[in-house]
């Protein structure tokens, strides 16, 4: 028989598809599935001791007995990969691509507040080869002076003319955000064909006060003038396409902030 998986995030990243069908001898379990999925993918077996499963929309206990839990025939079980919660483990999010004969690496991850202190330093020693004379990085840090209101929220923004913003909520549609980023990245390095070593995104959702880091971005590359162009690049189409939304808070209240970019012109 025949059952769909659907994989999400890192596990999606290293198998390159959302979804994926395995073919079963029928009467088969979940714990059959299991098994013949991660034997023909060595690159995801570290992760499969983590993983959530659920069939047909629902999660299955951590306790579940998975051989005694039967298949059907089109049925589809997700693999849930383990949650994001500020893991050091950078390098489950890492994949490596070939273009133009180089081996390039893209990692991006989109995780709850607060990102960690050694951040740049660990995502550059992920990507970065004897090869890139040139690493950049940017951190996108919130600032206390209000951006441009959404549409409709231009009176709640009145309402807080001239207040200091204490924290910014980040929110996002996470899997389509993810996509969109990893494509982002994935459209630079393959324009760049081979002159981008590696680029790595991080972004952070929920709270964040002043003066913490909600984004960063490095950019490894033989070149300097390569690595700050892919920066400013990435750094833009973020803004401008991904589904990624901030709140500006204030003493009183808060509002919706939109990128200028992102808006359609009337």
């Amino acid at each position: 028989m025949q059952v769909t998986v659907r994989l999400y995030a890192v596990l999606r990243a290293r198998e390159g598809s959302t979804h994926v069908q395995v073919e079963l001898a029928d009467p088969a379990s979940v714990a059959d599935l299991i098994a013949a999925y991660f034997a023909t993918r060595p690159d995801q077996v570290p992760l499969q001791p983590h993983i959530r499963i659920a069939v047909s929309g629902a999660i299955l206990p951590r306790t579940a007995d998975l051989a005694a839990t039967p298949l059907h025939e089109g049925e589809e079980v997700a693999l849930l990969p383990p949650a994001s919660g500020g893991s050091s483990d950078w390098s489950a999010h890492r994949v490596t691509r070939e273009i133009g004969g180089t081996s390039v690496q893209r990692l991006v991850a989109i995780v709850p507040a607060p990102l960690p202190a050694t951040l740049a330093s660990d995502l550059a020693a992920l990507i970065a080869s004897s090869r890139n004379g040139a690493v950049v990085t940017f951190t996108g840090i919130t600032r206390e002076t209000p951006g441009t209101p959404a549409p409709g929220e231009e009176d709640a923004a009145r309402r807080h003319a001239g207040e200091r913003v204490t924290a910014l909520e980040y929110e996002a549609a996470a899997e389509l955000a993810q996509a969109a980023l990893e494509e982002i990245c994935d459209a630079q390095l393959r324009s760049a064909a081979g002159a981008v070593g590696g680029i790595a995104l991080v972004h952070a959702i929920g709270m964040v006060p002043i003066g913490a880091p909600s984004l960063l971005l490095v950019v490894a590359a033989p070149h300097r003038a390569h690595a700050y162009a892919v920066s400013a690049a990435v750094i833009d189409a973020l803004k401008r396409d991904v589904p990624i939304w901030k709140s500006e808070h204030f003493a009183s209240g808060a509002v919706w902030s939109a990128n200028p970019d992102a808006l359609r012109e009337s």
